[in-house]
Parts: structure tokens; sequence; C-alpha cells
């Protein structure tokens, strides 16, 4: 579920890798990777904490998905007009 003001992106490996200094092949197998770990746990239905850097972690229980935001992300996030109430109604 996900509100309509809530935009979502394409995240392709082109785009990721504009910003690394890896060759884009490199970048590819590792999203390649991450997605057959995580298709792995959830096909599996397995208990896991999904770290993502500077983000958060993504905590997977049983059939209970819930996100927990680092600080320094929510701070961030609060230069944007009411983004960290709208993820707070959202949880």
């Amino acid at each position: 579920f996900f509100p309509e003001d809530i935009k979502t992106l394409l995240v392709t490996s082109k785009v990721v890798q504009s910003s690394l200094p890896y060759p884009e092949e490199v970048v590819k197998g590792c999203l390649q990777e991450t997605l057959s770990y995580f298709y792995f746990i959830l096909k599996n239905r397995e208990d896991t904490n999904f770290h993502i850097k500077d983000v958060g972690t993504l905590a997977i229980r049983g059939k209970k998905v819930t996100m927990a935001f680092s600080e320094a992300f929510l701070l961030n996030l609060n230069d944007s007009p009411y983004v960290v109430e709208k993820l707070i109604a959202v949880s």
C-alpha cells in the first residue's frame, strides 16, 4: 500500500552506476545478486533484516514487514515539508 502522493522511482543499473566509480556490469551484477538473495528470503518465508545504507533497516518477521529509518535519513528528509509526518502516518 502506497499513498497516492508518494512517488515511486524505477532504479536501473545505469542510474545507480552513474553515481559510483564501478563499471555498469559490476553494478548490474551486484543488483542482481541482491535481488536474488531477497527473492530467496521471501520465497522461503525466512525472517531477515535488510539493511539499506544511509536509509535504515527493512525487517521481515513472518507476515510482518517494518521499516526503521535512520535518524540521519529522517533529518535529511526534514528539509521537505511534511515528509516525516507522511512517513509516520503510513506506519
